[in-house]
Order: C-alpha cells, then structure tokens, then sequence
C-alpha cells in the first residue's frame, strides 16, 4: 500500500468517526414541527417527509429520503413521501397541492397514503434540511462500509420500491440498449456542477475516457454504457468507442453558458418535468445492472450503487475532493 493510500484510509477512519459520534446532533436537526389534522390514526406516529431545496434532482431526493428513512425508522415513525405540498423540480407551478410527483416513479413507503395522513392525530414533519446522506462522498462511505451498508440496503429493499411500470419501462429499455452484453457504466456529469461549492470536482473528459478504455480490458467488458446530460460529451465518447457506446436516448443540452439547476432546464415538449425524471431514472437503473461502473461521487452514480446493492463486479470512483 502507498503512503498515499494508507493517508487516505486514515482519513476516511477519523471522518467516520466524526460522523459517527455528531450523527445524534445532526438528526436533531432534521425533525420538524409536531401538527394534528384529525382523530384518525390515534396510536400512530407519522413522519412526513418533505425537501426545502427545490432544485435537487430526482437522485439527489432519493438519497435525501434514504436519509429521512433511517431516522423514521429510528424513532418509530411511519414515514410518508410529502412531494405535493412543497415546491420541487418535479411539479410544474400549477400543479403543487395537486399531484405527488413522488408517486410519478416510487410507491409510497408504506400503505399509508398522504391524504390519510393528513387527517391523523399525530403528524410530524421533517426539518426539509438535507440529511447526511444527500451528500454522495458520505453516502458513498456508507454504502463501502460491510456493516452501514446492509442497514441501508435493507432501507432501500423496505420503503424505496420502484413502481412496476415504471421497471417495465426500464427492462425494455435495458434489453434494447443492454442485453446480455458485458459493460461499464460510466457517468460524466457536468453542466450545473462544475465549479459549484461543495459538489464533487469532476475528472476530465480525457482523463474519464482513458479510464473507461483501461478497464474495458481490464475488467473483461466490450462496451461502455454512458450517463450523461451533455451532447457534446456523448459526441467525444462515440469518436473515441464508436459502435462499443450504449447510451440511453434522453434530452441533453448541447451548450450550458449559465448556471441554471439541470431540473430548472426546460425542452419543448408536453410533460417535460415528468419525463425528464423518467429519462434520468431509467438511466440510474441501467447503470446499476452494469457489470462494472466508473465515475465521480454525484447522485446519480452513487444512486446506481444504492439500487445497485453492492453487487458491481468492479468500480471506479474518482474521489477528487469539491469545488470551493
């Protein structure tokens, strides 16, 4: 093991244990406001989980509520998925307090429903702080880790089900680009995050690219499956791999001059929100049934590793620090 190594390893030790011994004092944090709506559901606590950051993509609200999961399951809560009644890069303006824009893609954690809970006795909210595991270097220690990772795969298995058509969707997308090939998942992420303070700095293109044709050999694989929201960065990766690239068929910009959320971007077409959650979850499963994976710590390859279940051949993920 190089010095290099054993410094990180130390590090990545002492941070656990920080996280470990403030994690009581963080949580705190992250229960809100106790209300009563009715007499219904006297003996039951509820746990309402709702997000105060609007521009947080789908991903990013999944590990959010993974975080909120662990505390309702901590505290005997029932936890219920509140994406109606507050702001989110999923819902058009008209259509808050109208629609679920969870329910668009994820069954609720229990049998519970929102309206139920809303006329219950004991209703608890979440803060709407983002809990430890939104950010994808903590929740990437986590899911390495032998012991936290069972507890949050058994989180996932538990409350995180996708809805059925939509893994309908995905296995037929899955068997058209995927099949019984043998492939990585890379992930380039770009756009809205470079540069960005406390989000992970990305690798270059280069770099990921001269990565990606290493472990092709390497890990034994004949094609790259890549994410990413950026045309041009699809075109560089087809001139390099050629007919070896699978890719998902998604809206991707071509240019980003200004610093706009990826889910406050608009394209021409009915039901965009929607389908722009469709296309980047469809994208997250796929790469979690990759054989291997290559990226940076964002939410959408530290997703892949969530529905992933630890069962990657082999990964690769560049840990390069954040932006300032």
């Amino acid at each position: 093991m190089s010095i290099f190594s054993f410094i990180k390893r130390r590090i990545t030790f002492i941070y656990v244990l920080y996280l470990y011994f403030t994690q009581k004092i963080h949580d705190k944090k992250l229960i809100g406001e106790k209300k009563s709506y009715g007499l219904e559901n006297p003996d039951l606590f509820f746990f309402i989980i709702r997000l105060n950051n609007p521009s947080l993509g789908l991903m990013a609200i999944y590990n959010c509520i993974l975080g909120y999961l662990r505390i309702a399951e901590n505290m005997g809560f029932i936890p219920i998925v509140d994406l109606k009644n507050f702001p989110n890069g999923y819902l058009e303006k008209d259509e808050v307090g109208q629609i679920n824009a969870w329910e668009y893609y994820f069954e609720q954690p229990t049998i519970y429903t929102l309206e139920e809970v809303y006329r219950s006795k004991n209703v608890i909210f979440s803060s709407g702080v983002s809990p430890r595991e939104a950010s994808p270097q903590v929740l990437a220690i986590f899911l390495n880790n032998k012991k936290k990772s069972k507890y949050y795969f058994h989180l996932i298995n538990k409350y995180l089900r996708i809805k059925k058509h939509i893994l309908q969707h995905v296995d037929t997308q899955y068997l058209n680009i995927i099949g019984k090939k043998r492939v990585i998942g890379t992930v380039s992420r770009g756009s809205d995050i470079i540069n960005l303070n406390g989000h992970a700095i990305q690798p270059k293109i280069e770099e990921l690219i001269a990565r990606s044709k290493k472990m092709l050999l390497k890990w034994n694989c004949d094609f790259i499956f890549l994410a990413s929201e950026e045309a041009y960065v699809v075109e560089i990766f087809k001139k390099t791999f050629g007919g070896r690239l699978l890719i998902n068929e998604s809206m991707r910009i071509n240019e980003f001059k200004n610093y706009i959320p990826w889910v406050e971007i608009s394209f021409d077409r009915e039901n965009n929100k929607y389908l722009k959650g469709l296309e980047y979850l469809t994208t997250v499963i796929i790469l979690s049934r990759c054989n291997c994976i290559i990226g940076s710590l964002v939410g959408a390859t530290v997703g892949a590793l969530a529905i992933n279940e630890g069962t990657y051949e082999n990964k690769f993920f560049y840990d390069l620090g954040v932006y300032k």
